[in-house]
């Protein structure tokens, strides 16, 4: 082979493996439509079945004397208390799924009398409750306020844009001692849900068979236990871990506030069916590397010629893996989606390889190597924190072996100069 074969051939190669390169890279645009498109259905899913829940209240709502002059004064109460049991159920849209969820939730607590009693001074009193989806709501909420019981109704009693809740008319009633209050109700949701600490001092517990969780919000739980039966998790937050006080005024404290301040989970989903595609994906350049080496080796070694249309095959090949993998994760999962496009893409690119190098023995390392660099990008996937060191480490292993098995090459004389390599 003359200088002139060589240099034709390697840049024919890079040539070949840049246009491969870029058909792998194709995919991910193609993971990102799909992955719009089950972001779509999750909605879709929410939408029908009920949102994700933020819970905020109670709180006591007391218009001014002057509705021209005076604002409306919220207090919130002294002691708060959340359980919330959430039990989770997958929904499908075609090949498409969501995670939903029906909650118990049992809210109790106390306000302060004397407080109330100086704020509202004769005018009437309500106990507002903001939920993001009252939908999700299929019963009647009873509620037992300084031990009578009342009922409540539908609307959060206050004037928030876009809100959604529910409300009850509520007295301070006789004597001096904290009132006590609560009540359960039965929600639906989606994802998730969280709880705003209105109380001075606030305790949120939440438990699910879901065995992921993924801890949201601005607190995290003080106290949590995950195993692959579930998850109870327990918020203990005081009123000085929150940016607003007991008591205001309208227009003092913005809701929104209130709403992004809160304990919060979400049942995550550990296998996303898309992530592990788009890492392997970013691999792709070192599957056409090794490859192409792998058959310039046989090249200048064997002197079995290899033409530029081999090298484009094959790489067509490694560049439909991804494809293949992709294509398979969304109906059966990835791990056995990548088992079956691997185990077929090795047996192309093999049988391909048994013809091209004109013998059935020279692609056994074909297939070997392929083999290989299959099972070690499953294995680095599943580590995703050291992922890059392990990745890092089989470069460093190829380049080895390229270099030792290049080590006896006379390149000069490969190039017919007839001069030996010093």
């Amino acid at each position: 082979m003359t200088q002139l074969g060589i240099t034709k051939t390697l840049f024919f190669i890079a040539l070949i493996g840049g246009f491969c390169l870029i058909a792998s890279m194709m995919v991910l645009g193609l993971v990102s439509e799909r992955e719009g498109r089950f972001a779509d259905a999750k909605r879709e899913i929410a939408s029908g079945w009920s949102e994700r829940q933020t819970l905020a209240g109670p709180m006591l709502i007391i218009p001014g004397s002057d509705p021209k002059e005076d604002f409306t004064t919220f207090v919130l109460p002294k002691t708060l208390t959340v359980k919330s049991t959430l039990v989770p159920e997958v929904r499908s849209r075609g090949i498409f799924h969501a995670v939903v969820y029906t909650s118990e939730v049992e809210v109790s607590g106390t306000f302060s009398r004397t407080e109330l009693r100086s704020i509202a001074a004769g005018k009437p009193v309500t106990l507002g409750v903001l939920l993001t989806d009252t939908k999700g709501i299929e019963a009647a909420i009873p509620l037992e306020w300084d031990g009578a019981s009342a009922a409540f109704a539908p609307g959060p009693g206050l004037a928030v844009d876009r809100s959604s809740g529910f409300h009850a008319v509520v007295s301070a009633g006789k004597g001096d001692a904290d009132i006590p209050f609560s009540f359960v109700f039965s929600v639906k949701g989606s994802e998730g849900i969280s709880v705003a600490p209105l109380g001075d001092e606030t305790l949120v517990t939440v438990a699910s068979p879901w065995p992921s969780p993924k801890f949201s919000g601005e607190f995290l739980p003080v106290d949590r236990s995950i195993t692959a039966e579930g998850f109870t998790a327990t918020w203990k937050i005081s009123s000085f871990g929150r940016s607003y006080p007991g008591t205001w005024k309208e227009g003092d404290v913005s809701f929104d506030r209130v709403l992004s301040s809160v304990a919060g989970v979400d049942l995550y989903e550990t296998l996303d069916p898309y992530d592990p595609v788009v890492r392997s994906i970013k691999y792709a350049v070192l599957f056409i590397v090794m490859s192409f080496a792998a058959f310039f080796l046989f090249d200048v070694r064997s002197g079995v010629r290899i033409h530029p249309v081999s090298y484009l095959l094959v790489g067509a090949a490694l560049a439909l893996f991804y494809l293949l993998l992709l294509s398979l994760t969304e109906q059966i999962g990835f791990a056995p989606a990548y088992l079956i496009a691997a185990l077929l893409t090795v047996s192309l690119v093999s049988g391909y390889s048994a013809a091209m190098l004109r013998d059935g023995k020279r692609a056994i390392p074909v297939a070997l190597l392929l083999s290989l660099l299959y099972g070690y990008l499953y294995f680095v996937l599943q580590l995703e924190d050291y992922a890059l060191l392990f990745g890092a480490f089989l470069l460093f292993a190829f380049l080895a072996f390229l270099m030792f098995a290049t080590r006896k090459i006379d390149w000069f004389e490969l190039d017919g100069r007839g001069r030996s390599a010093e």
